[in-house]
């Protein structure tokens, strides 16, 4: 009986160190490390940027990565903070998938001769850019950081009709009426309104622009009304 479980013992010590010369071996082969990186869920940022951020290169071991996951998306999501989550899958042993979720970007300002974005939580991104990117609009005049959330939330909350022919808004207030905002529209109208309700009158925006003859203003401030451009002469 003795001798039985001596020879039991003696198998699973022999397993086992049969076990960890086969982890090892594969911790030193090309196998443990990853091959191909993929990233899924992008917008605005690009496959590269993300990777980069993430530190994992070709020579990463794939092992690493899953049992560092959590301390690698922390840092990655502080380098880029349009950044919501991320998370990794991997798949046929040695590719990896990075899977994001973007914040959703609401607008640019222009500062300096660069655009800014500016993002769902209302934070402006520190990324300089020469160009604007997507259809988003810019917005001008908005020079505290509550008055560009409370006009990126009206933003956010039109029509998507309406939303998506926003070109750029104006903080335009005067001594009559502190609260006036005008926007350009890309369809070539223009508008202007109150701060205070321009988000529940844009909903007419598109029955008012239909039945305008000629490109011109749309005015919400007080009721609804609109009136083409003068000629140019």
């Amino acid at each position: 009986m003795a001798k039985k479980k001596s020879s039991t013992v003696k198998n699973v010590i022999i397993s086992f160190i049969a076990i960890v010369i086969i982890f090892i071996a594969y911790l030193g082969s090309p196998l443990s490390k990853v091959r191909n990186i993929s990233v899924k869920g992008v917008n605005d940022l690009g496959a590269q940027q993300v990777i980069d951020a993430t530190k994992i290169t070709d020579n990463s071991l794939l092992i690493n990565v899953f049992f560092e996951k959590s301390s690698i998306a922390k840092k990655t999501e502080k380098k880029l903070p349009s950044i919501k989550s991320v998370s990794f899958r991997s798949h046929n042993f040695r590719d990896l998938e990075i899977h994001v979720t973007e914040y959703r970007t609401l607008g640019l300002i222009y500062k300096n001769g660069y655009y800014y974005r500016i993002i769902d939580n209302g934070r402006i991104i520190d990324q300089k850019m020469k160009a604007p990117i997507g259809n988003y609009p810019i917005y001008s005049g908005f020079n505290t950081k509550k008055d560009l959330k409370k006009i990126s939330d009206i933003y956010k909350n039109l029509p998507d009709s309406v939303r998506t022919n926003v070109s750029q808004f104006y903080n335009s207030p005067t001594k009559l009426d502190p609260y006036r905002v005008k926007i350009d529209m890309n369809d070539g109208n223009k508008v202007v309104a109150d701060i205070r309700t321009v988000q529940n009158k844009m909903q007419y925006y598109p029955g008012i622009a239909s039945q305008m003859k000629k490109k011109g203003m749309i005015n919400l401030e007080v009721g609804a009304y609109s009136y083409p451009f003068k000629d140019k002469k």
